[in-house]
């Protein structure tokens, strides 16, 4: 019977109720660093979304400038030796027959 009288004892209720506030304030304080890791997660995607995105413009960019510098290269080197396509060629006439 003494176990079910230090139940009903004051000094037993007033410990149960600083170990509540105790852990509640623990676990107030795992949800704060839970809630400020989840935003700070948030604002880690959205910096990896534009650097990824940052990136692929680059990329886009040189291929764009690759590819342009190939075709008036190429333009150049064949204005210069003298090569010119068929189409770029002036036309013959041809004498017409009837």
């Amino acid at each position: 019977m003494s176990r079910s009288s230090s139940r009903l004892d004051p000094y037993s209720a007033q410990m149960r109720e600083e170990q509540k506030a105790i852990i509640n304030g623990l676990l107030g304080i795992i949800y704060d660093n839970y809630d400020t890791t989840r935003r700070m997660q948030t604002t880690v995607d959205s910096i990896h979304r534009m650097m990824i995105f940052i990136v692929v413009c680059v990329v886009l960019l040189l291929v764009v400038g690759v590819l342009a510098g190939c075709y008036f290269g190429c333009r150049r080197y064949q204005n210069e030796r003298g090569v010119s396509s068929p189409l770029h060629q002036p036309r013959k006439s041809a004498p017409i027959e009837l």
